[in-house]
């Protein structure tokens, strides 16, 4: 004969089957119903429990959308800015170009009116 290691699992005893236990020994029928009532609040709590990480999954799933939108609008600014930087850097490197073409067309003149007047 092969014993099992484990016990079965208790079975759930109806209401005149307690009363009876409960007439025959009073102890275990307080016991049975301390653990009646000890599972009733452990499963409360793993309900509770259960709907708490479903309220979080619900809430960081919508942060997570709010925060990608945020993502791809920053990334389409950047884009943007990256654009027009370029651009001003152009501008600025035409605006410099044109000031040392006038600084030399500038000394050119002045030399030649300094070559004029001798």
């Amino acid at each position: 004969m092969i014993l099992s290691s484990q016990s079965p699992a208790p079975k759930k005893r109806p209401a005149a089957v307690l009363e009876e236990v409960a007439q025959r020994d009073p102890k275990l029928a307080k016991r049975i119903m301390t653990n009646r009532r000890s599972a009733m609040r452990a499963k409360e709590r793993k309900k509770m429990y259960i709907q708490t990480l479903e309220y979080n999954i619900q809430r960081l799933q919508f942060e997570l959308a709010a925060l990608t939108a945020q993502l791809e609008q920053w990334q389409i600014d950047t884009l943007y800015i990256t654009a027009e930087n370029s651009r001003l850097k152009e501008c600025l490197h035409h605006i410099l170009e044109d000031i040392e073409l006038q600084d030399v067309d500038d000394n050119l003149v002045k030399e030649l009116l300094a070559h004029g007047q001798k």
